[in-house]
């Protein structure tokens, strides 16, 4: 699979995707409106208290921003792929993915790339940049980049984590429940991470490490207190997320490898 491969099947799913462009539209615009009213209620809330565990609105919206935005980036390449490779596995379709002459994973993500995320780039990049700039962040060249490798590095984690949750297809067939506590447990890092009892923060950090995809980043940006990891782990964050991905990409191949076909 090369990246002028990959830009044509991106310009012909383009090209399929616009042959609806009112359809396209209104998803995108739905999606928008789905995600300003969340940030709305966060919102709301936080007036309500000035902050919540010494985190103001502005820190919070860049944390959730961070989230959201890096969910989008790794979901467009992961999400729908693995949600519909069960089916795939249970009608015996993937069959047809191992005839290609490339990767199977690579073809299916590319395959499956989804233009649909558009909107969620959108809304969370808008907020995310005036969340940038109402806070008093000292940039420099060191932090920027840092925050470069922590979005990249979140994009990552959540595309391994379910890439991981994909790779069970090959086993167990039907991973929606899977996907469904993906998304409960992915829920709590819309929040500051000392919201949560000891035993969540704990399970997000070294278990599901869930907690490196916003709340680290920013806390260290944003000079916060971690009391979990100390500040010698900042440049600790931006290798979860290249360890994550690795790691679920090897099992999904290990499926690929197990796999026997429709009735196998």
């Amino acid at each position: 699979m090369t990246f002028r491969l990959f830009g044509q099947l991106v310009r012909l799913l383009t090209k399929e995707r616009l042959e609806y462009r009112a359809d396209f539209l209104l998803a995108i615009l739905a999606q928008m409106i789905s995600y300003t009213a969340d940030y709305l209620i966060i919102w709301l809330f936080i007036s309500r208290f000035d902050s919540m565990a010494g985190w103001t609105w502005p820190e919070i919206a860049f944390l959730y921003s961070i989230g959201l935005f890096t969910y989008a980036l790794g979901a467009s390449f992961s999400f729908v792929q693995m949600r519909e490779l069960e089916g795939h596995v249970k009608n015996g379709t993937f069959d047809s993915f191992l005839v290609k002459p490339v990767n199977p994973y690579l073809y299916l993500v590319c395959r499956g790339f989804n233009l649909g995320y558009i909107a969620h780039l959108a809304i969370s990049g808008s907020v995310l940049v005036w969340s940038l700039i109402s806070l008093d962040i000292k940039w420099t060249a060191l932090s920027v980049l840092y925050l470069v490798l922590a979005v990249i590095g979140g994009a990552l984690i959540q595309a391994g984590f379910m890439s991981l949750i994909g790779a069970t297809s090959f086993v167990w067939v039907r991973t929606g429940f899977l996907f469904t506590l993906f998304f409960k447990l992915k829920d709590f890092i819309s929040y500051p991470l000392p919201v949560f009892g000891t035993f969540i923060q704990l399970l997000l950090t070294f278990v599901i490490p869930f907690a490196f995809i916003n709340y680290y980043p920013a806390a260290f940006l944003l000079s916060h207190d971690t009391s979990i990891l100390s500040s010698w782990a900042m440049w600790i964050v931006p290798m979860v997320g290249p360890i994550s991905y690795w790691i679920g990409y090897r099992v999904w191949m290990l499926g690929v490898n197990r796999y026997q076909g429709a009735g196998g």
